[in-house]
């Protein structure tokens, strides 16, 4: 025996106290999910429609299953009861409203997950900032996993709604030509916002995992350089150690010393000129004033100069007069 709970009448709703399904007509029951949601999907004819959506990130699985028994309308969800909070404030007065209701509720869960998104690759790109080896590399690959799937529940709904449009259920969505319009809206704003972040998302995490590899590739560099030396130096000294261990001794420990000493400097003036670039890039680090355009008004402040004397305008002075009369 199913444990359904009445939640509202619809139009030409009529439901004795204490009614089920079976004594009620144009009524809306409420109750636990019966079998497992497997995809997001519209489906069944003109006497028995179901409707079955998904909704929450990770650690919220909801589920919820929409179906038309009769004249009667069975909302099926998990314990999460998210969509039952929602439809509370929106009177159902017809089948095919409760279903735009149902498919407007699973577009805002999508689109703010959508938008967390970019917080989210924040997040992982700031932790993984001091890592330079691939660590990181499954953690990148589960999040872009993660983002794709929204991609393909974004493909679901759009087949849900293409059957609405094309008119395969004309009885039950009488009714509802407003709120179809309003689905399809706010459909298309959440198809063109997650294409939009998607290119960032992907663009900025091909960009993170090449600075990764570039930094393998840099260390690989290195030690390959040590091995050589070491190898080398290992021919020279082999002979010394079997002459003399002391010296043989000593100088593996200098050469050991050396090779260290060159990895720590090679490290460290990739790190140096890392900040240089950056510090070169913040126009906030070079000097004041530096290359700066003189203004109108900086030529309004200025002191003026000492008059010139009048010689240096052409005009003779008396001594000039004296000398030549």
């Amino acid at each position: 025996m199913e444990e359904l709970t009445f939640l509202q009448r619809m139009n030409r709703g009529r439901h004795p106290e204490g009614a089920g399904p079976a004594d009620s007509a144009y009524c809306v029951f409420y109750g636990p999910v019966r079998e497992p949601v497997v995809r997001q999907r519209i489906f069944g004819d003109e006497e028995s429609l179901t409707l079955e959506l998904v909704y929450g990130g990770e650690g919220q699985d909801g589920a919820l299953r929409l179906r038309q028994e009769g004249s009667n309308l069975i909302i099926e969800e998990t314990s999460l009861g998210l969509f039952r909070d929602y439809l509370e404030e929106k009177p159902v007065k017809y089948l095919g409203q409760a279903l735009m209701y149902a498919l407007l509720f699973k577009i805002a869960d999508l689109s703010a997950l959508v938008e967390r998104g970019v917080e989210d690759m924040k997040l992982l790109e700031n932790s993984l900032d001091s890592h330079i080896d691939n660590s990181g590399t499954y953690q990148i690959l589960d999040f872009r996993r993660r983002y794709t799937g929204y991609g393909d529940q974004i493909i679901s709904i759009k087949e849900i709604i293409a059957r609405i449009d094309k008119g395969y259920f004309p009885m039950q969505m009488q009714n509802s030509y407003v709120l179809q319009g309003q689905v399809a809206l706010e459909f298309q704003f959440l198809e063109e916002r997650y294409e939009l972040i998607k290119n960032t998302v992907i663009k900025d995490l091909d960009t993170y995992t090449s600075i990764v590899n570039n930094n393998i590739n840099r260390n690989a560099r290195l030690l390959s350089i040590v091995s050589l030396a070491a190898v080398a130096l290992n021919l020279m000294f082999g002979g010394v150690l079997a002459m003399n261990p002391v010296l043989g001794i000593a100088g593996g420990v200098v050469v050991g010393g050396l090779t260290v000493g060159a990895a720590v400097s090679y490290r460290a003036g990739g790190i140096q000129n890392a900040i240089r670039m950056g510090r070169r890039g913040r126009p906030g680090l070079k000097g004041p004033g530096l290359h700066r355009p003189l203004k109108a008004r900086d030529m309004e402040e200025a002191p003026p100069g000492p008059e010139k004397p009048e010689e240096e305008h052409g005009h003779e002075t008396e001594d000039d007069k004296a000398a030549r009369s």
